[in-house]
């Protein structure tokens, strides 16, 4: 995937945070986009109660986060029980991980400070750059 490529998925979800949708709803549609190709109306509702650290109370995972974690499982994740979930699994915390190194928290509140359009932005090229190196 090309620099090019992220860029455009990454500026994909800072418009879409310009244009009042939610940090968990603008990953994955930006990301969700990229990977699936169309993204469901269903599948962008799930999202939807993860914005602002769950309910917007601020108090849980950033939605940038979660938003994220649910484009891996869409695009990665399993549907039947038998499946094997070790990379699906291994990417998530890679994420996860990535995400606390770069800004230092998961947590909604602890990074209010952080203007959330630029976070998300930043936070959809991290995922890109992780689902790239799956590839």
């Amino acid at each position: 995937m090309t620099q090019s490529t992220k860029d455009q998925a990454a500026q994909r979800a800072a418009d879409l945070m310009a244009n009042d949708w939610h940090c968990s709803e603008a990953i994955f549609i930006a990301v969700g986009e990229h990977e699936l190709g169309k993204v469901s109306e269903q599948m962008i509702k799930m999202t939807t109660p993860f914005a602002g650290g769950v309910g917007g109370e601020y108090k849980d995972l950033c939605g940038a986060l979660t938003g994220g974690l649910m484009a891996i499982g869409a695009s990665k994740g399993r549907a039947e029980s038998s499946v094997n979930d070790d990379d699906c699994m291994a990417l998530a915390a890679n994420y996860r991980n990535a995400f606390l190194e770069k800004f230092g928290s998961v947590i909604c509140s602890d990074l209010k400070q952080s203007a959330c359009g630029e976070l998300t932005r930043q936070a959809c090229l991290l995922l890109m750059d992780l689902l790239d190196e799956t590839k």
